[in-house]
């Protein structure tokens, strides 16, 4: 069958040979069409569930998005390389905006939305990435295929600057214009600030970048429990203690039921495998063994729900009550922490905790 030496194959072909529609096919060959002003960078802008939706409350989700208000800073540091950003994202608004006040081009600066249908504007816009330069973006599928529809590369845009550097771009733009940006966009900014600089920063400048994302996201959990693992970690347990207090008083002032909101997001399982907040457990664990009985309380919930370990995550709840007897929350956590199997669980369940128990999460 072969003849010679092997015939590399460009992955742009491979995907042609895919056959689409008569209808895609129209769309792709219209953005072939489309004249670009020079040299041109694509910049993915993706908003949605990560930055307005359910997972907003996970911050491993965020090296996926590249930040609304990092662009700015991207197109000016693009445009001193001698290239045109064309801005292909998701929210209408946001993209105008930042049009009005960079220069950037966007898609509908070239014909998108001549395209109702979704899909065939989405090919249309791959397509017009997939001629670009590069394609910088978040991990994002719709800019991996068209990578690989024009045989081009795909990078972060922190790679123009490093982590930190952006972050302080993005406080910088925050701290000038916030009320320009939607406020989940805005409080998104705050994140992606603060996950950069995570590590490097004390306790209070790590709750000033918080509070403000909270107050622009307040059912958003992660902000308080991060300035409590903040405060734990530089070893100022009463303070990171006063916040969790405040945060599960209320909540469970709202309703009863176990767990808290709050705990469902400091248990909460990472899409990598692991889980969202498993590099703040330590510090919990600190806290609790320095005497406060609500980081005792979120210690023992670790304990029962991430580590399958009934016995320390009782003995934890037990050194809540012995803080305080009469609370009522407290005694709610501590009817909830119970087996997660009996006598009478059937197979599956005994197996999964047996895996659970050896650090394998399914």
């Amino acid at each position: 069958f072969f003849h010679g030496g092997p015939e590399l194959v460009r992955r742009s072909e491979t995907l042609r040979g895919f056959g689409f529609s008569q209808a895609v096919n129209r769309a792709l060959d219209a953005a072939d069409r489309c004249p670009f002003p020079g040299p041109t960078a694509a910049l993915h802008l993706r908003s949605g569930d990560i930055v307005r939706g359910k997972y907003r409350f996970m911050p491993d989700f965020s090296d996926k998005v590249v930040a609304s208000t990092l662009v700015k800073s991207i197109v000016s540091e693009l445009a001193s390389k001698g290239l045109t950003t064309l801005l292909i994202g998701q929210d209408r608004a946001t993209l105008e905006y930042l049009r009005s006040q960079t220069g950037a081009l966007q898609s509908d600066d070239l014909g998108s939305a001549e395209f109702e249908d979704e899909t065939l504007r989405a090919f249309f816009e791959m397509r017009l990435m997939a001629r670009c330069r590069t394609i910088y973006a978040g991990n994002s599928v719709y800019a991996s295929v068209a990578s690989t529809m024009g045989d081009i590369a795909l990078v972060h845009p922190k790679t123009l600057f490093g982590g930190s550097r952006a972050a302080e771009m993005i406080l910088a733009e925050l701290s000038r214009h916030q009320g320009d940006y939607h406020p989940l966009e805005a409080a998104f900014g705050y994140q992606t600030a603060f996950l950069d600089l995570e590590g490097q920063i004390g306790s209070a400048r790590a709750k000033d970048i918080l509070e403000k994302a909270h107050a622009l996201d307040p059912e958003n959990d992660v902000y308080p429990l991060k300035v409590a693992a903040a405060y734990f970690r530089d070893r100022h347990y009463r303070s990171g203690e006063a916040v969790l207090k405040a945060l599960m008083t209320t909540q469970f002032e709202a309703s009863s039921a176990m767990p808290l909101r709050a705990i469902g997001v400091l248990v909460r399982r990472s899409w990598r495998g692991g889980h969202v907040m498993s590099k703040d457990f330590e510090s919990f664990f600190a806290a609790a063994a320095d005497g406060h009985p609500y980081a005792a309380a979120c210690s023992a919930h670790i304990l029962h729900v991430v580590f399958g370990k009934l016995k320390p995550a009782r003995r934890m709840i037990a050194m809540s009550l012995e803080a305080e007897p009469n609370n009522a929350l407290f005694k709610r956590i501590k009817r909830h922490i119970r087996p997660l199997t009996t006598p009478q669980s059937g197979l599956l369940a005994k197996a999964r905790l047996r895996l659970w128990k050896a650090g394998i999460r399914i």
